[in-house]
C-alpha cells in the first residue's frame, strides 16, 4: 500500500497546495515501511499533481488540508483522502491510520467557502493566474 503526505522539510505540510514536495511512503502487509521516496513538483497544481501521484500507485493521501479540486481528482481515480491530519512526521502518521489511531480533524484548508466565494477565485488570489 502507498501513502502520499505534503511535507516542508520532511513534516507534514498542513496544507496540500502550500508545499511542492510529497513524500510517498509504501508499507507491506506486515504494516513495516518497505520504500519511502519524495517526489518534488515545479509548481502548485490542483489536477496534475493528483493525477501523478495516482499514477505513482498512491492508495491514500494523508493531509492536514485540501481543496475540492484536487480531492475530488484522488478520488476520481480510487485514491482515499484523509483531512484534519496533524501528526507531523510522515511515517508516523502512516502507521498510526494503518493501526486506526490516527487523530484526525477539520480539514485545514477552509478557503473553498471562503465568504462564499469558489475555489477558482480564491485560488486566484492566493495563488495567482497559474493554476
Amino acid at each position: 500500500m502507498k501513502f502520499a503526505i505534503p511535507v516542508i522539510n520532511g513534516l507534514l505540510s498542513s496544507h496540500w497546495g502550500q508545499t511542492s514536495e510529497f513524500m510517498i511512503i509504501e508499507v507491506n502487509n506486515s504494516k513495516q515501511v518497505v520504500g519511502k521516496e519524495t517526489m518534488v513538483v515545479p509548481t502548485h497544481d490542483c489536477h496534475g499533481t493528483p493525477l501523478a501521484l495516482a499514477k505513482k500507485g498512491v492508495n491514500v493521501v494523508l493531509a492536514g488540508g485540501m481543496g475540492m479540486g484536487p480531492r475530488s481528482v484522488f478520488e476520481g481515480n480510487g485514491v482515499e483522502v484523509v483531512l484534519g491530519v496533524s501528526e507531523s512526521d510522515p511515517e508516523k502518521a502512516v502507521i498510526q491510520y494503518l493501526e486506526h489511531q490516527l487523530e484526525i480533524g477539520d480539514n485545514v484548508c477552509h478557503h473553498d467557502d471562503e465568504a462564499n466565494r469558489g475555489h477558482g477565485e480564491w485560488h486566484q488570489q492566493h495563488h495567482g493566474d497559474n493554476n
